[in-house]
C-alpha cells in the first residue's frame, strides 16, 4: 500500500527517461526561473513548451504544480488580512475551483497528442494576450459575472497547459488591482487553482503522494534559476527580453502542435 502511494504518473515516466531528458527537464525549469527572476513571466509559460518535448502534458502539469504553490503562498500570506482578500475575489476563485475539476477531467480524457496540441494552442494564446497586454475596466455589476468566467477560464488553462496567469491578470487589473493588492489576489488564486488541479488529479486515481514530492522537488532548479537571474537583472532591458522569450514561446507552441499533428 505504501508503494501504491509513492508510485503515480511522475515517477513513472521520469523512471523511464534517458539521463539526458532528465538533464533537459532540470534545464527547463532552471531557465524558467531566469525568466521569471528577469521579467516575472510564471515559470510555467516559458517551461511548459521545452517540457513537453520530453513528457506527456499531463506529466507536466502535475511536474509544476508545486513550484507554483510554492512561490505563492509566501504571496498570499504577506500582509494579513488574507481570508478577507479571499473573500473579496470570491468569484474568481469559486471559477477556478470548477475550471480545473472540469479541466483536468478533460486532460485526462485527452489522447496525448490531443493534449499537446491543445496546450500549444493555449501557450500561444497566453503569449499572444502577454505580448498585448490590453487594459480595460469593468461595470461594477459585471465584476463578479467576468470573475467567475475568467477565473473559470484561466483554471482550464491551468489544468491543460499550466497557464492560468494571463487570463487572471487581465480580470484583476480590470478590477483596479495594482501593486501588493495585484501580487496578493493572484497569489490566493493560484494557491487556490492549484490545490484544486492536485485534489482532481489524487482524486482521478492519476497522482500520488511521490508525485506532489516529485513536483515539490521540481522547485529547487526553479529558485536556482531566479538566483542565477538576480546578477543579470539589471544588464538586461527587461522589455525587449520580455518580447524575446514571449516570442520564443510562440515558436515553441507551434513547435508543439506541429509535433502533435505529426503524431
Amino acid at each position: 500500500m505504501l508503494h501504491a502511494a509513492f508510485h503515480g504518473m511522475l515517477a513513472s515516466t521520469l523512471h523511464a527517461l534517458h539521463p539526458y531528458a532528465l538533464a533537459g527537464i532540470i534545464a527547463a525549469l532552471v531557465i524558467g526561473g531566469i525568466v521569471k527572476g528577469i521579467v516575472s513571466i510564471g515559470v510555467p509559460i516559458v517551461a511548459m513548451p521545452i517540457l513537453s518535448q520530453m513528457m506527456p502534458v499531463k506529466q507536466a502539469v502535475l511536474l509544476l504544480s508545486m513550484p507554483v504553490i510554492l512561490g505563492n503562498i509566501p504571496q498570499a500570506l504577506e500582509g494579513g488580512e488574507t481570508f478577507a482578500t479571499a473573500r473579496g475575489i470570491a468569484a474568481p476563485l469559486v471559477g477556478t475551483v470548477l475550471g480545473n475539476i472540469i479541466g483536468v477531467s478533460i486532460l485526462i480524457s485527452l489522447e496525448p497528442h490531443h493534449a499537446q496540441a491543445i496546450a500549444g494552442a493555449l501557450l500561444i494564446f497566453a503569449a499572444l494576450l502577454l505580448l498585448a497586454s490590453p487594459r480595460f475596466s469593468i461595470a461594477p455589476r459585471w465584476v463578479k459575472p467576468a470573475g467567475f468566467g475568467l477565473g473559470f477560464g484561466a483554471a482550464l488553462m491551468e489544468s491543460i497547459a499550466s497557464i492560468p496567469g494571463p487570463l487572471l491578470a487581465i480580470y484583476l487589473i480590470a478590477t483596479g488591482a495594482r501593486g501588493k493588492a495585484f501580487t496578493k489576489q493572484m497569489a490566493i488564486i493560484l494557491v487556490v487553482s492549484i490545490l484544486t488541479l492536485l485534489v482532481a488529479f489524487k482524486s482521478g486515481a492519476h497522482a500520488s503522494i511521490g508525485d506532489v514530492l516529485i513536483s515539490a522537488a521540481a522547485s529547487v532548479p526553479v529558485i536556482a534559476g531566479i538566483v542565477i537571474a538576480r546578477p543579470l537583472r539589471d544588464k538586461l532591458p527587461p522589455h525587449a527580453f520580455r518580447i524575446l522569450v514571449l516570442l520564443f514561446v510562440l515558436a515553441a507552441a507551434a513547435q508543439m502542435i506541429r509535433k502533435a499533428m505529426g503524431a
